[in-house]
Parts: C-alpha cells; structure tokens; sequence
C-alpha cells in the first residue's frame, strides 16, 4: 500500500501596511482687506479695479496673500493711496478723505 505523504500547507504572506494616520484637513482661511472709510460715498479701488463705495463693500473685500495698491477717491476731496500687504489674516484699513479747498 502506498504511503501518504504528510499533507503541506502554503500560506501566502501579505505585506503589512504601515498604521493609517489621521490627516488633518487645514480650512483655507480667508484673507483680505477689512475697510472703514468716511465718507462713506467714497470709491474703493484695488489694484486698479473698482471694488466698490466704501458703504457698500461687505465686511471683507477677499484678496489673495501678497501686496496690493489701494486707493480711495471721491471728487472735492484728496485720493488717498497706499501700498498693503496682506497676509494670513484679515488687514484692516481705515481711511478719513481730506476735502480740498
């Protein structure tokens, strides 16, 4: 009779994976220019482009890091200009036009 031969098992061997880690997911923070300007009917101009009156621009004229030309007109009265760097956060301006003679 023949003789059985011990039965053989294979196991594949998988690879292990390195431990999930927790991602944190940053919230991009908004940035820009915060303006306070009187009067209030004056013109809000950022890099050349036309943003609004100063009564109406919302509460955070959203803009990218970096630096930006910003100026503030209103007819009768001196155009005030100024170079801003915004950051990370929120910068605010404040502005108080000078009537001309």
């Amino acid at each position: 009779m023949a003789q059985a031969l011990p039965f053989l098992r294979l196991e594949t061997a998988r690879p292990q994976r390195p431990p999930a880690r927790a991602v944190g997911v940053e919230r991009a923070r908004e940035t820009g220019l915060r303006f306070d300007v009187l009067p209030e009917s004056a013109r809000v101009f950022v890099d050349g482009r036309a943003v609004g009156l100063a009564r109406q621009l919302e509460s955070l004229v959203a803009l990218a890091p970096g630096v930006h030309q910003v100026s503030v007109q209103l007819t009768g009265h001196a155009t005030w200009r100024a170079e801003v760097l915004v950051g990370d956060r929120p910068e605010p301006i404040q502005v108080t036009l000078t009537a001309t003679p």
